[in-house]
């Protein structure tokens, strides 16, 4: 990314210092292509940013398999916050849960994916925030392969589910843990 709009940088500066010597600055042409080639840069260095922090954001394809389990008891720990939409870009679709000893992933159909929580490879907190709240993601090793699930927490004062989650991962598998639990940066 960071090559690319150096590229785009140094391709706008040849132009602007071209249109710079070529074009009298008192014609009306020469503020036109400056203010022209400033938006199309601007366009196209926003490009970039958002290709590389939203559109591969969302795991796609980790052909997860679901069973119809009849699950009770479990412990939510995440939420769907609300973004106009956009946050169906960046979170992944299931809803997720966890007790003494599984990860839950269950789908829309109500199908549930199980995973043991000391496959847990890793618990991180990302750099987006949706309404005030992180984005966590949790990587599982399942089947020789890695599935990433990104949620936001349902973490509030009368529900500590996220953070016995947290701590269970921690006490299970403390270098799973990657990024420091605090109230000031949920």
């Amino acid at each position: 990314m960071i090559k690319r709009i150096i590229a785009i940088t140094i391709f706008y500066v040849i132009i602007i210092v071209t249109a710079t010597l070529t074009i009298a600055s008192s014609s009306d042409n020469y503020l036109i292509i400056i203010v022209g080639f400033g938006i199309i840069f601007s366009l196209l260095v926003v490009r970039e940013i958002y290709k590389k922090y939203f559109v591969s954001f969302k795991p796609k394809d980790q052909n997860i398999v679901y069973n119809d389990l009849n699950v009770n008891n479990l412990n939510k720990i995440s939420s769907r916050p609300f973004l106009f939409g956009i946050e169906k870009k960046l979170l992944s679709d299931d809803e997720f849960y966890f007790d003494n000893e599984n990860f839950y992933a269950i789908n829309q159909d109500n199908k549930t994916a199980k995973f043991n929580l000391k496959d847990i490879k890793e618990l991180s907190r990302s750099g987006v925030k949706i309404n005030n709240t992180n984005i966590w993601q949790v990587k599982i090793n399942a089947e020789n392969k890695e599935l990433v699930f990104k949620f936001a927490h349902n973490y509030t004062l009368w529900n500590k589910s996220f953070f016995d989650f947290y701590e269970k991962v921690k006490t299970l598998n403390p270098s799973a843990i990657k990024s420091e639990w605090s109230l000031w940066r949920m």
